[in-house]
């Protein structure tokens, strides 16, 4: 017998438990999971991307809500000793003509308060990606 039951042992099911029990810690709190081991469903399934806030119209809560939460995951992971690689994500114009899009892109991210956001040419692309 539990004081709350939580459907679903992935990501959002044990950050609720983690949060029921911060605020709440006489609670008895039961997570079911009807996998054979936690988070290897969906969440164990995802690309595992930190998203930037970049693509999302400025001020929108979207892009804000990347931001900060990019922030505290790094946060979150640092206090507890979680590693994690933070390796960045390359955009790049194929085409000449798609080069105004990437600058409004850029423009956006700095908007949007990305961090370390930068343009960099074909070359330095080259240096990181041979086969690009």
């Amino acid at each position: 017998s539990f004081d709350v039951v939580i459907i679903g042992g992935g990501i959002v099911g044990l950050a609720s438990a983690r949060a029921l029990i911060l605020r709440h810690p006489a609670l008895s709190i039961g997570v079911l999971e009807k996998e054979k081991d936690l988070a290897i469903h969906q969440t164990g399934h995802n690309s595992g991307v930190i998203h930037s806030g970049i693509y999302y119209k400025p001020e929108s809560l979207k892009a804000k809500l990347c931001v900060q939460g990019a922030a505290l995951i790094y946060e979150y992971c640092n206090q507890k000793g979680i590693s994690y690689k933070q390796c960045g994500k390359l955009i790049v114009a194929v085409e000449q003509e798609e080069i105004p899009r990437l600058k409004a892109l850029y423009e956006r991210g700095l908007q949007n308060g990305v961090q370390d956001l930068r343009l960099i040419q074909q070359e330095d692309i080259k240096k990181k990606e041979p086969y690009c």
